[in-house]
């Protein structure tokens, strides 16, 4: 269905789930991108296309997201402030792949104060590694495995990450009442 879907609208469909994680709508777009990598290894889907319209869809998605948190400034608690302030919007790189940062992070570069500039940058960097590697492990499991069997691969590992981020969210550090 997924390979359907991909086939017949395209980069179109990267765009709009890119655009549906980017507003923070549960969508599995790495499972997509890991799909729509093995079709693009069979010249199925153009891979400039994907490399531009998952992306954008990401970044079209999450402007809102910032500005909104740019209008909500002041009620960013100091010390979170601080901190992100630290850290600043570097955590957006690596953080992508971690569920919930993306949520979190973008409003809270805008209620930082973060120049949207800098965030754009960081954010446009890393909506580009987060396509790149999920379409690229899609491409490089295509040639052992169907697209079903990558499909399926990556949804036992989308739940895997779910559940390994709500434990560690569990288990932070607990003081004694």
């Amino acid at each position: 269905m997924m390979e359907n879907w991909l086939l017949q609208y395209g980069c179109l469909s990267l765009l709009v789930a890119g655009f549906l994680y980017g507003i923070n709508f549960p969508c599995p777009l790495g499972v997509l991108l890991m799909a729509a990598g093995g079709l693009a290894r069979q010249g199925l889907i153009s891979w400039p296309a994907l490399l531009v319209a998952c992306p954008l869809g990401i970044l079209l998605g999450e402007q809102p997201w910032f500005f909104l948190g740019r209008r909500l400034g002041s009620r960013a608690p100091e010390r979170l402030a601080r901190r992100f302030r630290e850290v600043g919007p570097r955590l957006l790189l690596t953080g992508r792949f971690v569920p919930g940062i993306p949520a979190t992070v973008v409003p809270l570069a805008g209620m930082t104060g973060v120049p949207w500039i800098r965030f754009f940058a960081w954010d446009l960097a890393s909506a580009l590694l987060y396509t790149v590697t999920y379409s690229v492990c899609g491409n490089l499991l295509s040639q052992w495995l169907s697209l079903g069997q990558i499909v399926a691969l990556a949804l036992c590992l989308l739940v895997l990450i779910q559940v390994i981020a709500s434990l560690v969210t569990r288990s932070g550090p607990r003081t004694k009442a």
